[in-house]
């Protein structure tokens, strides 16, 4: 928010440019207005009072002004301050003749502070100001307290009543909004009073909400928090993985509204919506929604994973959504070409028409949505087809009518920099973009083919890399080893797993915990998938001379605490790296080997001195990814005895343990995975396995002692995983090589 003498002085400058007196309050109550919306718009509830104080001052008589108003007193938990807002609404109200809305604004009162004496007199003794209703009646409302169908939590949100909110009742709890959140989930039996304690005790320092807190510390679920704001606010609670939704229904609220505000418009019924919300005190959906539909809101509550699955149902690409961006093509745009490619001219005319760039923003926005990691343009003799790769699994996604084939790729050559005219070699190029409220890199291939250019898009999605490592799927013991190796002043720290088992995540997760203010980390990659802030990270630019090797002697010169190399290639990198990691170095890397054991071996057959090799080395991490059960339609189920046998489990343990696989729902698009997590082997170079790699023992022998030592295998990680039901057998089996 602008300093006071800054901004007026901006007024004053905007008076004089439209012709306004400096008495006229109208761009005041504009400027204090958007500072308020804004500040409630991202969560800053005490810059919203501010400002809607300042408004009050300006504007006192507008009743909707002291319901905001209300509405932050509210947000901070300042009960009494909000109950007089609520008040002073009320009497704005009668000043106005508006009586239907005074009831209203004393329930909201006795909502947020029901033993404040102005409260209670308001409520029990006759309204001032001959305030009687309509019978003639000197009582205000008989508890219990009635409210309209929005609820408290919609006038908190500053939906004031005589903007929209719905005048037909019905009854909830009597002291709605009365107690706090922490104590109905108390109440609820999903949290004990000491862990409460507990979270009160954080959230006196921090200032995070109590739900937050007791979520992180895994006492509550999402789904329990959800429940526990549905009783604290009277609204109802639904489970949305149990309701079919009516796509034609959801779509009354803009996608792009409905996901910014995180709710789904469930159904519509005389001239209402019902609409599920993650947050119930969003003050902007409520009043967006209404002006939107045109329609009275009801609200109810909802998980943000449920909604967030139940837009992707509801607003998924089908076969009639590309017809429709189809039809909406001019009619010259269907042109086929016949044998002959079209000419540069004709491809630049295509690729500015409405149809093409509605369709590939179309097949970028939902490969988004369905967290897929790569999209995939494939041209085929007489047709083109699009798929996604999600958990590491491509399926086909649409089928676009086979003249588009040209228009579509070259759609996408020039939105990455690339040249449409060069078709017969490959190239390479990078696509900025925000898509779904994420900002979003395309990292975008090109290959020719014997039908036309393929093109790949890998989809780097900037925030990925804020994944802590607690919820990467480490073992709570591997996961304090990993730590402890990866927080020592100096060494080396290898990462394995072939292309896609998740390496750079696990980096970058580490370099996000180590990155504070006393380390200068730097990295040299091929390419930089991800930016990383207070990160010095380096592109490999082979034709300007720059490549591993030398990048990484130019970076021993940048006084580096910390040293992440993309990946080791060759000799000259495995030598430059190891010698960084004896001279004082932390030095973070990645080899494609099937197992941890495997990357001493690599290191030795790359022309690296086994001793050099048995000093430097810390720890060796190998990992893969496999599909987690979807939690919407797992179920148990006996496995077969083969698969049970190539796991290495016995038959008696097959009796004691139970087996979970998922059977296929909306959620999961079908196929019974949604997710992944990380199958973890981590090797630590213990004396005797040092002594091992010296005497250059094969990998076999190396793997044996550090299984002796206490390692972990990949297979046995993968076993536990599909114990506790996090994953399937035939999934382990997949992903993880298992030896006979």
């Amino acid at each position: 928010m602008p300093p006071a003498d800054h901004r007026d002085g901006a007024l004053h400058t905007l008076k004089t440019a439209v012709g306004l007196s400096d008495e006229s309050l109208t761009l005041e109550r504009a400027f204090r207005f958007a500072d308020g919306r804004t500040a409630v718009r991202s969560g800053r509830w005490a810059d919203a009072k501010d400002a809607y104080v300042r408004l009050a001052e300006i504007d006192g008589d507008e009743p909707w002004v002291h319901w905001d108003l209300a509405a932050a007193y509210r947000a901070l938990e300042q009960r009494r301050e909000a109950a007089l807002a609520y008040l002073t609404a009320a009497e704005k109200h009668l000043a106005r003749g508006e009586t239907d809305q005074v009831p209203v604004a004393y329930q909201q009162a006795a909502a947020v502070s029901p033993n404040d004496p102005n409260v209670q007199a308001k409520l029990a003794g006759p309204p001032s100001n001959g305030d009687r209703g309509t019978d003639g009646s000197v009582g205000v409302m008989d508890p219990p307290l009635a409210r309209p169908s929005q609820g408290p939590a919609a006038v908190r949100d500053g939906a004031a009543p005589g903007r929209g909110t719905p005048a037909a009742p019905r009854a909830p709890r009597t002291r709605v909004g009365s107690e706090g959140l922490g104590q109905i989930l108390v109440g609820m039996g999903v949290v004990t009073p000491s862990q409460l304690a507990a979270a009160l005790e954080v959230q006196g320092r921090t200032g995070e909400r109590i739900g937050h807190i007791l979520r992180d510390m895994g006492v509550a679920s999402d789904a329990d928090l959800a429940q526990g704001m549905a009783e604290q606010w009277g609204y109802p609670f639904v489970s949305l993985a149990e309701r079919r939704i009516d796509p034609e229904d959801a779509r009354l609220v803009p996608q792009a509204l409905a996901r910014r505000h995180k709710c789904i418009a469930v159904e519509r019924r005389a001239g209402r919506i019902l609409v599920a919300i993650a947050d119930p005190l969003n003050v902007i959906a409520v009043d967006d929604v209404r002006l939107i539909t045109g329609m009275e809101v009801d609200l109810a509550v909802a998980t943000e994973e449920d909604i967030a699955t139940a837009l992707a149902r509801s607003y998924q690409v089908t076969d009639d959504l590309v017809d429709r961006v189809m039809r909406e093509s001019v009619p010259e745009f269907g042109i086929e070409f016949g044998d002959d490619d079209p000419t540069v001219e004709q491809l630049k005319a295509l690729v500015e028409e409405a149809p093409v760039v509605k369709l590939v923003n179309l097949i970028i926005d939902e490969a988004v949505k369905q967290s897929a990691s790569d999209i995939h343009i494939e041209p085929q003799r007489g047709q083109v087809w699009i798929r996604y790769r999600v958990d590491g699994v491509l399926r086909d996604v649409m089928n676009p009518p086979k003249h588009l084939k040209a228009a579509l790729v070259s759609r996408m050559k020039i939105m990455a920099e690339m040249d449409i005219a060069e078709r017969r070699r490959p190239q390479d190029g990078r696509i900025h973009l925000v898509a779904d409220g994420h900002n979003i890199d395309l990292r975008v291939s090109t290959l020719p083919t014997m039908f036309g250019e393929k093109v790949v898009m890998r989809i780097l999605d900037q925030s990925s890399t804020m994944i802590g490592l607690g919820k990467l799927g480490f073992p709570s013991d591997t996961l304090r080893l990993w730590e402890n190796a990866s927080s020592k002043p100096y060494g080396f720290v290898l990462v394995t797993g072939p292309t896609g088992s998740g390496k750079t995540t696990t980096l970058y997760s580490t370099l996000s915990k180590l990155n504070t203010m006393d380390k200068n980390i730097v990295t040299i990659e091929d390419p930089v998938e991800y930016q990383i802030p207070r990160v010095n990270q380096v592109q490999v630019n082979p034709k300007a001379g720059l490549t591993f090797a030398n990048g990484l002697r130019s970076i021993l010169r940048q006084d580096p605490d910390i040293v992440l190399v993309g990946e080791i290639r060759d000799q000259e990198t495995a030598q430059i790296a190891i010698q960084a990691s004896l001279t004082g170095h932390l030095v973070l890397s990645t080899l494609h080997t099937n197992d941890s054991a495997g990357a001493i071996t690599r290191l030795v057959d790359m022309g690296v001195e086994p001793f050099l090799t048995s000093s430097s080395i810390i720890a060796v991490l190998a990992q893969r990814l496999a599909r987690t059960i979807c939690s919407k339609c797992k179920v148990a189920y006996a496995p077969p005895p083969d698969a049970l046998g190539r796991l290495g489990v016995a038959s008696d343990v097959h009796a004691e343990v139970v087996f979970y696989r998922g059977q296929g729902c909306e959620h999961c698009r079908g196929t019974g995975y949604k997710g992944r997590v990380g199958i973890f082997e981590l090797m630590m170079l213990t004396d005797a396995v040092r002594d091992l790699v010296v005497h250059r023992a094969p990998a076999t022998e190396v793997r044996a002692q550090a299984i002796r030592d206490g390692m972990r295998t990949l297979r046995d990680d993968g076993l536990e995983k599909v114990i506790t039901g996090i994953s399937t057998i035939d999934e382990i089996l997949r992903v993880v090589y298992v030896q006979d």
